[in-house]
């Protein structure tokens, strides 16, 4: 068992059969993933949570389109297929979870060739359980102090790796029932030879941000300067270790 990959006319499909049978392509089309979620209507960047074969799943949709004067290698011509948006996130995603990161386990991703020079895109993973995004939690109830140590903790461990997310925010970090953190949404994001001290500054003030801006947004909002100091205290002790027990 492992991870297949087929074409359907203008369509590619990989797709992991751990998880979904080789009729998952069924899973893309927007009627069916109406009638069989509580989604009134699947839109572009939307995530939509359903049940299939008994295990909860998550779609994405991507879009891409321009002019071929604007299509070039860095906005993922479709001509490449491995550098569409949809296939280099499952990829990374795969790529991190060999890594022993915690992020969700993609599923299947479909990606189709609109002529002559565009395309569009699905990613599915499996949803993280008994989980809601940090600015769902925050909004409900304070994150104690030792937990927001252990999120600082988790990104060093992401930034050891060299994993860039190129959208660090609240909303794309779950934080499950038992305590767990999870990193979601790696669109446009990289898994870097080597991530600069500029670039890993860069997603965490970036996560500083969101929370202010949520802060003024949302009233109840449970975070505080106290809180972030934990964070960053985890975070800097966490990639002291590191460099401490590579050096070695």
């Amino acid at each position: 068992m492992g991870y297949r990959q087929f074409r359907n006319g203008l369509a590619n499909v990989i797709y992991d059969e751990d998880i979904v049978s080789a009729d998952c392509e069924k899973l893309f089309d927007l009627a069916w993933l109406q009638a069989n979620s509580h989604c009134a209507q699947v839109e572009r960047g939307k995530a939509v949570m359903f049940e299939h074969d008994g295990v909860e799943l998550v779609y994405k949709q991507y879009h891409r389109g321009g002019l071929a004067g604007r299509l070039v290698e860095k906005t993922y011509l479709y001509s490449r297929l491995a550098n569409t948006r949809v296939w280099r996130e499952f990829n990374m995603l795969r790529a991190m979870r060999a890594l022993g990161l915690p992020v969700p386990r993609p599923a299947a991703a479909r990606c189709v060739s609109v002529p002559p020079l565009v395309y569009r895109g699905a990613l599915i993973t499996e949803r993280v359980a008994d989980s809601k995004n940090l600015t769902e939690v925050l909004c409900e109830r304070p994150v104690e102090n030792a937990d927001w140590e252990k999120l600082g903790e988790l990104i060093a461990r992401f930034h050891a790796e060299n994993v860039y997310h190129a959208d660090l925010n609240a909303s794309n970090i779950l934080l499950t029932g038992s305590g767990d953190f999870y990193l979601i949404d790696f669109d446009k994001g990289v898994i870097r030879d080597s991530l600069s001290p500029q670039d890993a500054e860069s997603n965490v003030s970036r996560l500083r941000r969101s929370l202010d801006k949520l802060q003024g947004k949302h009233s109840p909002f449970h975070f505080s300067d106290d809180n972030w100091r934990a964070l960053t205290s985890g975070y800097a002790s966490a990639r002291n270790k590191i460099r401490d027990y590579t050096e070695k």
